[in-house]
């Protein structure tokens, strides 16, 4: 791989963030889709017509908002937002991260874009741009210090643009197992792990607060411009609900009813929907496969046409 493509991937949700968003706004998009991972992984791009999708993994509530905020703001010919959830979203904080690869999406891409970093420690900030980003956030280089036009990544996103999910990126290559392939109690192992760490999210009191009050933002600034706005619940395999603390079914469930009436948004659950397989439709513990986001695809399609 060339320096300047490594460049590319190593950055790829913020390439992939500002220039589809200057797509959307060129080719006059109708939807938005914005959200963590499971909105990523379930919806593909270029199968619904007039859609932009700017989910990302790890993407919270605030960083959704400030994407939401900004396309608003330039897309005009917007119709809907979808915002992609999971029962976990309203305990959800990216700047509160502990994990290192977690912060690192706020340098690489919100940091970056948007010029905010939460609530991340501006120290730690500015120490991880340094070396994750050598040079300045506009025109990073290599380890040699190298540098590279911005038509360089421009064409690399051309290249891929009709679809998050490339030859240098796919699903398969984002997830550490193969689903189908593992024994059924490796399945429960694994989706029990997965989910332990999910119900551990409930002690976030303050994120589910803060979060409370980004979402009714959220909700309030779609419907003073006339936008839809639906939260929808992605589809999980039954290994992942039987392990996941029906508690946070209840906190997101009450979140939402704390949005004032008027602007309270569409909600569409698909959490225990049983059109998709448990084995065959998912990559790992809670994430659609190619095959399950082609049949979630096809629901979406349905749902935002037939409003």
């Amino acid at each position: 791989m060339t320096a300047g493509k490594e460049i590319f991937f190593s950055n790829y949700d913020y390439y992939w963030l500002k220039y589809t968003m200057d797509r959307g706004i060129e080719e006059q998009a109708r939807y938005l889709t914005a959200g963590h991972s499971l909105a990523r992984f379930g919806i593909n791009d270029r199968d619904i017509p007039g859609l932009i999708n700017l989910a990302f993994l790890s993407q919270d509530y605030y960083y959704s908002y400030r994407i939401i905020e900004k396309a608003l703001d330039n897309i005009h010919t917007l119709e809907h937002i979808v915002l992609g959830t999971g029962y976990l979203s309203p305990y959800m904080d990216l700047s509160a991260a502990c994990n290192k690869n977690e912060l690192e999406r706020i340098v690489r891409v919100y940091g970056r874009y948007f010029q905010d970093i939460h609530h991340m420690d501006a120290r730690e900030y500015e120490r991880m741009r340094s070396d994750i980003l050598p040079g300045n956030n506009d025109d990073p280089g290599d380890a040699s210090g190298n540098r590279f036009s911005e038509d360089t990544f421009f064409r690399l996103y051309e290249e891929r643009k009709d679809d998050y999910f490339c030859r240098e990126r796919d699903r398969q290559q984002l997830s550490e197992v193969f689903w189908a392939d593992l024994a059924e109690d490796e399945r429960c192992r694994l989706a029990e792990s997965r989910t332990n760490y999910h119900n551990s999210l409930l002690k976030h009191h303050e994120i589910y607060e803060e979060n409370t009050s980004v979402l009714q933002k959220t909700a309030g600034l779609c419907h003073a411009k006339g936008v839809l706005l639906s939260l929808v619940v992605f589809p999980s395999n039954r290994y992942y609900r039987s392990t996941l603390d029906p508690r946070l079914q209840e906190g997101y469930r009450k979140q939402i009813s704390l949005i004032p009436e008027a602007s309270r948004p569409l909600q569409w659950d698909l959490f225990d929907s049983a059109e998709f397989d448990s084995v065959n439709d998912y990559i790992d513990a809670d994430h659609l496969n190619n095959r399950g986001a082609s049949k979630m695809t096809a629901k979406m399609r349905d749902y935002l046409e037939g409003i």
